[in-house]
């Protein structure tokens, strides 16, 4: 064996002084500007242009993806190859930087590895706030309470909606809802996401045309990203400290009680049943907790009204037994072979026990004996009686007369309607005979046989005639929310509520309702939760508060206006009471 001694090998190249930047500078048609290029260059960085038919594994320094490449006709065909290649390229103690991207192109980052998520949204922010203020990145940018001092144009560009394992250095608000400026350690590097579009700035003339405001805020940037190059080559930057989701923190008051809303589990019972499990046990763990008094399922339990499905739904709802009380009710998918409600034929009483339910306490009674499809429950909360009506997917006549006896029985109860389609997304009620508003997914518009009921006819037919304070119904598709309150014949207001998230990955990632009714009797707290992600949404129309004897005072009205987005809640003071977990 021959052995070659070390002073026979060439000298390793000395590693250059400056830290070259590989980058991706587009002219898009959204800006018609670049200046990455520029901007990096005169911060010290030796810029070189990122080839995009060569992998970028073994570079060493920066990548640097600048604001809306992903416009670039090449830039799918490069993530398509190069995807991968490019979190190795992080992996070697390197630092990659994507500046904004528009959501419709790219909204999910497709080199991002599985300890890492974002995706994107079209949200845009001219407030800064800094949540990570200590951070290399913003060092030298101005700071006024918290916020970057900033006025005029809009900085956050097509924000985060969704973060995971990042922390969150600039967002739109002190709670991260929608990260502006996140970073993301995986193994030896960094991973550096933005929704800023600081690198345009340079027209096709060649002509500087930011601000002074924001081009001495980029320059600020760039220096900071040369700084933190060098401290992750150096095995030097600051550990990172992942940012919590969204998240409405406080203590549970006092005195308050709370309702559950399980809407549309529909894709859990046929995809996901540990989903699904995820919810009831939840609700199991915290039913003590927040004193949680009932459980309402509001429709579409199954998918395609299949035995393996309704099994699968039985075993997750029978984590509440014994702990906590629950109403289930059938929607359209419920119904039918393969769920198209073309019957009212459906595996809900195989799978359910009647005998078992109507042991209960609460238990009150039901439309028909030995089925669950219509039962009513009684129960009491917060100094009042109260009353949960469950009615089947788009109820025959002969049942909403018998709803009708039962609350004139029960007088003296305040009622809850829960039913799988009653109001549409645009907050108002479904009409199959309204002409001028959307009536998608509309009980009349299916074969199911027999006399049905939609919205509207519930509300005159029943609702309106006694003491209902609230509907609950799903089944809509859309942004799945909606909400307004009208008077009832008596003169008392009437909410009435959709909510529905199997729209969402995952068939609705674990998201449902909690309506908390604080001491004073006339307020409720509304949030939406996800034990999957342990993340409420702090959304408008996700987390607000309403007054029982108030409506919003946006509200369309049912018939006379045309129709439009819908309207939502007023924004809450929950936010302002109950800030983001330090």
């Amino acid at each position: 064996m021959t052995h070659v001694s070390t002073t026979d090998l060439p000298a390793a190249p000395a590693k250059p002084s400056a830290v070259t930047a590989y980058v991706w500078d587009y002219q898009d048609a959204w800006t018609k500007q670049t200046g990455a290029t520029q901007l990096l260059a005169e911060a010290g960085f030796d810029v070189q242009p990122l080839a995009n038919d060569q992998s970028p594994w073994g570079l060493s320094g920066m990548i640097f993806i600048g604001s809306f490449a992903s416009d670039d006709p090449a830039y799918a065909k490069y993530m398509e190859q190069y995807s991968e290649d490019l979190y190795k390229f992080v992996d070697d103690g390197n630092l990659l930087v994507q500046m904004t991207q528009a959501d419709q192109t790219e909204n999910r980052p497709p080199f991002l590895p599985t300890t890492l998520e974002a995706r994107r949204c079209d949200r845009d922010f001219s407030e800064l706030h800094i949540l990570s203020s200590d951070n290399t990145l913003v060092k030298g940018f101005p700071i006024e309470k918290n916020k970057v001092a900033w006025s005029g144009e809009r900085l956050g560009w097509e924000t985060f909606d969704r973060q995971g394992g990042f922390q969150v250095i600039l967002s739109s608000d002190g709670n991260a809802t929608y990260p502006i400026l996140m970073e993301g350690a995986y193994g030896q590097g960094r991973i550096v996401l933005a929704a800023m579009h600081l690198d345009k700035f340079v027209d096709a003339d060649g002509k500087n045309v930011a601000t002074p405001q924001r081009h001495k805020l980029a320059q600020a940037f760039a220096k900071n990203l040369l700084q933190h190059a060098k401290d992750i080559d150096a095995r030097k930057a600051k550990a990172i400290a992942v940012t919590p989701s969204p998240r409405v923190q406080r203590s549970f008051e006092q005195g308050s009680w709370t309702l559950a809303l399980l809407p549309d589990t529909q894709v859990y019972s046929v995809r996901y049943p540990g989903l699904y499990s995820a919810q009831t046990a939840w609700l199991r763990a915290h039913a003590e907790e927040r004193n949680i008094k009932y459980a309402l399922h509001l429709g579409d339990i199954t998918d395609n009204n299949t035995e393996t499905e309704w099994q699968r739904a039985a075993e997750s709802m029978k984590l509440l037994e014994g702990h906590l009380p629950y109403v289930i009710v059938g929607g359209n998918h419920d119904y039918g072979p393969s769920g198209d409600a073309s019957t009212r034929d459906t595996f809900l009483n195989q799978y359910f026990s009647f005998d078992e339910t109507s042991a209960r306490e609460g238990f009150g009674g039901a439309y028909e004996q030995g089925k669950l499809d219509n039962t009513y429950h009684l129960f009491e909360a917060g100094g009042q009686k109260w009353i949960v009506v469950a009615l089947e997917w788009a109820p025959r006549d002969e049942v909403v007369a018998w709803a009708n006896q039962v609350m004139a029985k029960h007088a003296d109860r305040k009622g809850i309607l829960v039913t799988h389609a009653y109001m549409f997304s645009n907050s108002r009620r479904y009409d199959h005979t309204d002409k001028t508003s959307p009536n998608h997914w509309n009980p009349h518009n299916y074969r199911t046989p027999g006399s049905k009921n939609d919205g509207q006819q519930l509300w005159d037919k029943l609702v309106r005639k006694h003491n209902f304070v609230f509907t609950f119904n799903g089944h809509v598709l859309n942004d799945g929310t909606g909400y307004r309150a009208d008077k009832n014949d008596a003169g008392n207001y009437v909410h009435q509520m959709l909510a529905n998230y199997q729209m969402r990955e995952l068939g609705g990632e674990g998201y449902f309702r909690l309506l908390e009714f604080t001491p004073d009797g006339n307020t409720v707290n509304v949030l939406t939760y996800s034990p999957l992600y342990d993340r409420y949404l702090l959304d408008q129309d996700q987390t607000f508060t309403i007054r029982l004897d108030e409506a919003p005072a946006n509200q369309p009205s049912q018939r006379d206006e045309p129709a439009g987005d819908g309207i939502k809640p007023p924004k809450s003071e929950l936010l302002k009471a109950f800030p983001a977990r330090p």
